[in-house]
């Protein structure tokens, strides 16, 4: 049984870089991206119902101090319950006959910068979350590297899923993202991305992005949410820049702070280049609908 993710405390350039989108792979040079082993992917289940999807942006932005909702605990669902809220949202988004059983991929076409390739979609373990309106389900899907058809400059695919469900197994959508492109070879290297809450009723897929030029690294955090029905990539926080090669950046999702726009503010440590650690503390822009870079 699936169970609610556990926060990490810091995200540190301890972590593996991994693959910016394609536009930035000849910049950088080869990426670093590692992945995990694939979730076996289950033929599809029967339909489940489902209602018209509501945005997951609606809260107005929050400026004073007022008690954030409370989260009950997620409700017990069923391993079954679970493959349909999935196969559900992968029929939806790649299409009703998509599914190759053989192979256990969602067959997905991408438009490139050179040429339209079919890619090998699988999605990862779901995710059961505790949410201020109620229990949610997240998961990942990623372009299967091993598939042999991808050529070096093609890049990795990488969708997003939420839903609300209830305790008999019905769901709403919350927000899908079919396909974004990130990484290069058939490789998103977005597999290690952690579903962190950063909000009273929103959590997203916290990870990093970046790769090596000429023997500087450079890396920046990418924190995917759903809002108004897709996913976005909401952080404009870079952990290490060319400028600054040895100085990195330390973010913590701070839950205890006043949202904004149903966000959490992330605190920022800069440390490195023999300087005393340096904490910020970084809001959400709403008007930009993004975290702004550390100061």
């Amino acid at each position: 049984m699936p169970t609610a993710p556990e926060q990490p405390a810091v995200i540190s350039v301890a972590r593996s870089i991994r693959a910016l989108p394609a536009r930035h792979a000849l910049w950088l040079g080869v990426c670093l991206v590692a992945g995990l082993t694939a979730c076996k992917a289950q033929p599809p289940a029967g339909e489940p119902s489902a209602t018209p999807a509501e945005s997951a942006a609606t809260s107005p932005a929050t400026t004073t101090a007022a008690a954030a909702p409370t989260a009950a605990a997620p409700v017990a669902l069923s391993a079954e319950q679970l493959q349909a809220v999935v196969d559900g949202m992968l029929r939806k988004a790649y299409g009703e006959k998509a599914f190759n059983a053989t192979t256990g991929c969602w067959s997905h076409s991408f438009e490139g910068a050179n040429d339209t390739l079919d890619y090998c979609m699988k999605p990862d373990t779901p995710k059961v979350v505790a949410a201020a309106s109620g229990t949610q389900v997240y998961f990942q899907t990623y372009s299967d590297p091993n598939a042999d058809t991808y050529s070096l400059v093609d890049p990795g695919l990488r969708g997003a899923f939420a839903a609300t469900v209830t305790a008999d197994g019905k769901w709403t959508p919350l927000a899908a993202t079919a396909a974004i492109d990130q990484g290069q070879a058939g490789d998103c290297g977005c597999r290690d991305a952690q579903l962190v809450q950063v909000g009273p009723d929103r959590h997203g897929w916290l990870g990093t992005a970046g790769g090596t030029w000429q023997g500087v690294s450079v890396t920046q955090y990418t924190l995917l949410v759903p809002i108004n029905g897709t996913f976005r990539d909401v952080s404009r926080i870079a952990q290490s820049t060319e400028d600054s090669p040895s100085e990195v950046v330390k973010i913590q999702i701070d839950p205890t702070g006043t949202p904004v726009d149903g966000f959490y503010p992330i605190k920022a440590t800069r440390q490195g280049d023999g300087a005393a650690a340096a904490t910020s503390v970084i809001a959400f822009d709403p008007k930009q609908q993004v975290y702004p870079g550390a100061r």
